[in-house]
């Protein structure tokens, strides 16, 4: 018998271990032992305990809380949680006491993504009377690129971004693109007190510096928009006017003067014609919009794909397969190869040297759009 087990054999369940008791030993209760009184505790206390906890985690947090409020749809839940929100920030603000938190977002790297005073929110229709240079006439100022230097393109937007920015990866012809996706599901134009395109469009741009900026929005941008102290529903001129003005704002920041172009892609036809009213609307603001702005430009994939005609299906390479996710607006992984092909012949009329993706092949007619679902 080694020494291991000779020791096990001699030790019991009732001796002690390392000078304590053994955990074993129903005389001598110890930790683990469910009937040591040290640890339980009677549930008003724990009740309590968790009560005080919600309350601090609530003091700090009270403006986050504020911006998810301002995200959600208009309804009950959004009125009850602004209706507590607001009123503690404005009791933490005044006692300072979301200073802790900034501190904490500072020292990790999350900025803020709203302000006040931007012009997203304050600005002028003055910046759609401007007139941009034809297209033909900005290229020459953007290198092209190469594969010892390739094109750095930055995809961006609300939850769209995220599967089209794979699709361009799969696009990538010759190895002549980088591309980088930050998808910030949620986000609307038309919610700054949420999350401000304009901000975030800054810190963005100063932080990478890309060749050229992809961005895909407009699923959840059907709240009111207010104009002069007056609110207005999606749809009406009003509404466009003032969604274009937003537009023209954030892809300007976007392309930094004309610095860069700026591929402006609103959502695709949805299942729900509600949404579809929305979003026609949306796509005659961004139409307009683009054509006061040097380096946007305006990808159509509400009217092109399928007609205009929403429907589930897609055919690749001879084949038909599901292109959209269960929601009816979303594209599923394969359905949105068609954005990123489209996207990706915008992208090559100012760079030429991206012609001809490596990506599956759409089915598509002559010198016609890609076709969703060719029943």
């Amino acid at each position: 018998m080694d020494e291991r087990e000779h020791r096990r054999e001699q030790l019991s369940d009732h001796q002690p271990i390392g000078g304590q008791p053994n955990v074993h030993d129903p005389a001598h209760p110890g930790i683990g032992d469910p009937a040591d009184e040290r640890l339980t505790m009677p549930a008003g206390k724990v009740l309590l305990i968790v009560v005080i906890a919600v309350l601090i985690a609530a003091i700090f947090n009270a403006d986050a809380m504020v911006r998810a409020g301002e995200g959600m749809k208009p309804g009950t839940t959004r009125d009850v949680v602004l209706s507590v929100s607001r009123p503690l920030a404005d009791v933490t603000g005044f006692l300072q006491l979301n200073r802790p938190r900034e501190g904490f977002d500072l020292v990790f790297g999350q900025e803020s993504k709203t302000a006040s005073g931007t012009e997203l929110e304050t600005g002028s229709t003055e910046i759609l009377k401007r007139k941009a240079k034809p297209p033909a006439e900005q290229k020459p100022t953007w290198p092209q690129p190469t594969r010892q230097r390739p094109l750095e393109v930055f995809v961006t937007g609300d939850s769209e971004a995220d599967l089209v920015g794979l699709g361009l990866v799969d696009l990538n012809p010759d190895g002549l693109m980088r591309v980088e996706t930050v998808a910030r599901n949620g986000t609307a134009l038309t919610n700054p007190g949420f999350f401000n395109w304009e901000v975030n469009a800054e810190q963005e741009m100063a932080a990478r510096d890309p060749g050229a900026v992809v961005m895909l929005i407009g699923a959840n941008d059907g709240f009111n928009v207010e104009v002069d102290g007056e609110l207005f529903a999606p749809g009406t001129p009003e509404w466009e006017t003032e969604f274009a003005r937003r537009v023209a704002v954030v892809a300007e920041t976007l392309s930094g003067g004309g610095k860069r172009p700026v591929y402006w892609v609103p959502p695709p036809t949805a299942r729900d014609e509600t949404y579809n009213e929305i979003y026609r609307s949306q796509n005659r603001a961004v139409q307009r919009a683009v054509e006061s702005v040097e380096g946007a430009r305006y990808v159509d994939i509400f009217n092109t794909i399928n007609n205009g005609r929403y429907s589930d299906q897609i055919e690749i390479d001879g084949r038909k397969v599901l292109g959209r996710q269960s929601d009816g607006i979303h594209f599923n992984r394969e359905g949105a190869m068609v954005p990123a092909e489209m996207v990706l012949e915008a992208l090559a009329k100012d760079f030429p040297a991206l012609e001809g993706g490596t990506g599956p092949s759409l089915e598509t007619p002559e010198d016609g759009p890609a076709q969703l679902g060719a029943d």
